[in-house]
């Protein structure tokens, strides 16, 4: 029969040894947005919520009082980072840290642009599709953005925003 002492030195043992495990797989991507709005030609975008999912689940949300939202990502996930704003359209990013080693160190910067919601315009397709993609490129060696994906969303933006 175990003491409550015991018992005690067993609970804490198990949650250090949990947060050691967890340490073996730190993060090793260093992601940060900066927050603008659309309107205002890139000036910050201040009091943003920001909730940011791994393999579909909800792990964390934060709310951004001066534009900017860092975060660690580890390598073999897929991440998903929406960005909310009230009287904003929201967005989100897809980033895909499949394949990137775990002890490389990468940096990864955006900028992410809001724009006021307009009940005109027929942007319903940012709800399902990424503004951006992020994915590890094998032969570069390096996490990176898809520009010609993105290029292809914001054209998509514009035409849905043209009021005829």
């Amino acid at each position: 029969m175990l003491t409550p002492k015991i018992k005690h030195i067993l609970v804490v043992l198990l949650f250090l040894s949990s947060d050691f495990v967890n340490a073996q797989k730190t993060a090793n991507i260093k992601f940060k947005a900066s927050l603008k709005m659309v309107e205002n030609f890139g000036e910050k975008l201040k009091n943003t919520t920001i909730y940011l999912y791994r393999s579909g689940e909800l792990i964390d949300s934060t709310f951004s009082k001066n534009a900017t939202f860092k975060t660690k990502l580890s390598s073999g996930n897929l991440y998903k980072i929406e960005f909310t704003k009230k009287n904003y359209t929201s967005k989100h990013i897809v980033i895909n840290t499949i394949g990137v080693p775990e002890k490389k160190r990468i940096k990864l910067k955006a900028d992410i642009s809001l724009f006021r919601y307009n009940h005109r315009w027929n942007v319903n397709f940012l709800k399902q599709q990424p503004v951006t993609i992020a994915y590890y490129n094998f032969i570069e060696k390096k996490l990176g953005w898809d520009f010609d994906y993105n290029r292809s969303v914001v054209e998509k933006i514009i035409i849905a925003t043209i009021i005829k």
